[in-house]
């Protein structure tokens, strides 16, 4: 007998059949699961430059949950694209695809080589009411119903480093974010929002304020590099 057994067990076919559907079944509802996850609960993003160090060095992981809508002075949260690129679609069924089967880790089609094309990890440095101004890359806030201006660091909850290098010679401090700007006030649902690496993280001093429906989640914690682990 050189015949396949399925070949002539109609019952052990059918059987076969049976096991390769069950595992289709499995296998696509635990990319299902992994996606909503990913989407409506908890997802990591990895940090690809410099505008968050040194508490968020280039290259780290970092995990961010869109149901914290609660964003308090200090938080770090994840800002949506800027802009929108423009795709065939081709594109755009295959970033689908691709992006369900690799659980939203990869998607061919889409480029972060200009600025806004990519969502952006900063920091919450002003809320809705407060007055801020900055001068040498600091941060002065006087929330509203308050009487005096406090420094950043005086008021945040939870401690966090910024890094402020020295401008070379002959820097025309026009170019790139500046280090001082006069008092402004935050009206109802305005965020200002600022990069750790303050002399050329792109942020608020250059886009302005943002609102609520510009930012997509919080940080919940950094876990690589596992030396630079920490909560938010």
């Amino acid at each position: 007998m050189n015949k396949d057994i399925y070949e002539l067990s109609y019952t052990m076919k059918k059987d076969l059949h049976q096991k390769i559907s069950f595992a289709f079944v499995l296998i696509f509802s635990a990319l299902l699961i992994t996606n909503l996850i990913l989407v409506f609960v908890i997802f990591p993003v990895r940090q690809t430059s410099v505008s968050m160090q040194p508490d968020i060095p280039k290259e780290s992981c970092v995990m961010f949950t869109p149901l914290n809508r609660n964003f308090k002075r200090g938080s770090v949260v994840l800002l949506k694209k800027r802009s929108a690129e423009k795709t065939s679609l081709f594109e755009n069924v295959s970033n689908s695809v691709i992006n369900f089967c690799t659980a939203r880790q990869f998607s061919p089609f889409l480029s972060n080589k200009y600025m806004g094309n990519s969502e952006q990890i900063r920091r919450v440095i002003g809320i809705p009411g407060d007055e801020i101004y900055m001068r040498d890359y600091v941060m002065y806030i006087k929330p509203k119903g308050e009487k005096f201006f406090l420094t950043e660091f005086e008021l945040i909850e939870k401690n966090y480093n910024v890094e402020i290098n020295s401008a070379p010679a002959l820097w025309d401090g026009s170019l790139g974010a500046s280090g001082s700007f006069e008092t402004i006030t935050l009206a109802e649902n305005e965020y200002f929002v600022l990069g750790d690496e303050r002399n050329s993280a792109v942020d608020s001093r250059l886009w302005g304020v943002i609102t609520n429906k510009n930012i997509k989640a919080s940080a919940l914690f950094v876990y690589l590099p596992v030396n630079k682990f920490k909560f938010f």
